[in-house]
């Protein structure tokens, strides 16, 4: 899910998961991002800027901006990303402000429900979400972490991973491209998106060669290409670490699942 343009680009794109113990690594797309609690307690890290999530609390994360998840001790939640055209009132009014996200109270489980059934038509899930919208108008927030010029540094940082990063690029070969300092962007990549360079890189290609899994027809081999990696066999050990299954059996899993 990292830098996720795949699902950031598409008109109604809407996508739902229920997770229990969440922890994901900063990542950024172009779609609005909403979680909420059911059970437990489980950290949004927004840049730098930390939200604590409980049962009755949700969080709204706007589009193109940097944010990842961290379970404490135990957290069971419910996550939904949806395209800004599911909301396109909503988006042409707030777009253009600078806001962040927000933090917000909301208990409505058949809500919740209603988005995760693949029956509830477009009107019902469109309703749902402008309503989830309605509940974070009055606590969105502008504040960005580090302000605007490090959140510019931290999207060109993306831009230059999405375009390198099938050419066997190295972090001091970025520094040394963009002009930064080496330790500085180290530092970054460790407190912005909770990981080294490498591991961000690798989990960025493994969910690229998901997502062309589900919606493509391209072969195995013709991804671990596409996606950066020198051979099947290299894909194949780097997609059983982060997704617990083969290439082959992800594909099998999410055609069983249409």
């Amino acid at each position: 899910m990292l830098v996720e343009t795949k699902r950031s680009v598409g008109k109604k794109y809407f996508y739902t998961q229920t997770d229990e113990n969440l922890n994901f690594l900063g990542h950024i797309h172009n779609s609005y991002e909403f979680i909420t609690v059911t059970d437990g307690k489980l950290d949004c890290i927004v840049y730098d800027k930390r939200y604590t999530l409980e049962p009755g609390k949700a969080m709204l994360i706007m589009p193109n901006h940097v944010h990842r998840y961290e379970t404490p001790k135990s957290s069971k939640s419910f996550l939904c990303i949806f395209s800004p055209d599911y909301v396109a009132e909503f988006h042409n009014d707030t777009a253009a402000l600078g806001y962040v996200c927000s933090l917000f109270n909301y208990s409505d489980r058949r809500g919740v429900d209603l988005l995760r059934e693949d029956k509830s038509n477009i009107y019902i899930k469109k309703g749902i979400l402008y309503g989830i919208c309605g509940h974070a108008y009055g606590a969105l927030s502008r504040d960005l972490a580090g302000g605007g010029e490090m959140y510019a540094i931290e999207v060109r940082l993306i831009e230059y991973i999405r375009s390198n990063y099938d050419s066997g690029i190295t972090l001091r070969q970025m520094a040394l491209d963009l002009g930064y300092n080496y330790s500085y962007l180290s530092d970054m990549f460790n407190k912005v998106f909770g990981c080294g360079f490498s591991k961000f890189v690798n989990r960025l290609k493994v969910d690229d060669a998901a997502e062309l899994l589900k919606t493509g027809n391209l072969s195995i081999a013709q991804i671990s290409v596409y996606c950066g990696f020198n051979n099947i066999r290299t894909l194949n050990a780097r997609f059983k670490e982060i997704y617990g299954v083969t290439p082959s059996e992800y594909r099998k899993n999410a055609r069983n699942e249409k």
